[in-house]
């Protein structure tokens, strides 16, 4: 990928508005019309060019202010060029820069998953023979830095997009349903067919056990409190708790 650090200004109608580029993240109208009416009021801050494909005149990034530049009738916009070797080069680049400014909901995960899994599928006539096959673990845990959730996460994610069924995973991406209530639907259609065996798990097991390991944890975190955070940041306490709300719900 080469970066042409010189901003443009480029006619509009010049640009390319295509898939897959416009569906990693959809274009949200209470966004859209946010920075519409910034625009409108401020104009198109050139700080904040739009991402266009060298070559192709593609937009990889700016959707929004392409969409709201549009609707206010601007003829020109800032562009910044970028060259990539191909689209799976141009889309996780697309994927990575709006993945860094915004919170993932469910619906962009579940999207998101299957794009990624997508692009690094690798080819049968292009793998290393000599090489081990990574474990669904494995890439799950890969897929979760990506993603910025826990593997746990992803994992029900995937068997959502494995089992599930189109109005499954309609709901999620609808923002009907979250990821967890999809995987419960798809784990109890699964348990029906016979296909997993067992019955649900809704509790957390006993209760006498519960009440102890809560205790001991809260103790524990008690006294690192007091011995202070140094070394635990916060987005890394929160980040496990929210582990641990995902294995409670599971």
């Amino acid at each position: 990928m080469r970066i042409n650090m010189e901003n443009n200004f480029i006619n509009i109608s010049e640009l390319n508005i295509q898939d897959p580029f416009v569906s990693i993240f959809p274009v949200g109208n209470d966004t859209l019309e946010s920075i519409r009416q910034d625009m409108d009021t401020n104009g198109f801050d050139p700080i904040f060019p739009i991402i266009v494909w060298e070559g192709k005149n593609v937009v990889v990034d700016g959707h929004t202010r392409f969409a709201a530049a549009k609707a206010l009738g601007l003829e020109e916009v800032p562009v910044l060029f970028k060259a990539f070797e191909n689209e799976d080069d141009a889309v996780l680049y697309s994927f990575h820069i709006q993945r860094n400014r915004r919170n993932m909901s469910d619906d962009d995960i579940l999207r998101c998953l299957e794009l990624l899994d997508t692009i690094h599928a690798v080819p049968k006539k292009q793998k290393n023979l000599d090489s081990p096959k990574p474990t669904r673990k494995e890439t799950n845990e890969i897929r979760a830095k990506e993603l910025g959730i826990s593997p746990h996460k992803v994992d029900k994610a995937r068997k959502v997009l494995e089992y599930g069924t189109d109005d499954i995973r309609e709901s999620v991406n609808s923002g009907e349903k979250s990821i967890n209530k999809a995987f419960q639907e798809v784990q109890e259609i699964r348990r029906e067919s016979g296909e997993i065996k067992g019955k649900p798990i809704n509790g957390l097991g006993s209760a006498a056990k519960y009440t102890q390991t809560l205790g001991k944890f809260l103790k524990e975190l008690t006294r690192i409190r007091e011995d202070g955070w140094h070394d635990v940041s916060q987005e890394k306490a929160l980040a496990d708790l929210e582990a641990i709300i995902e294995l409670i719900e599971s």
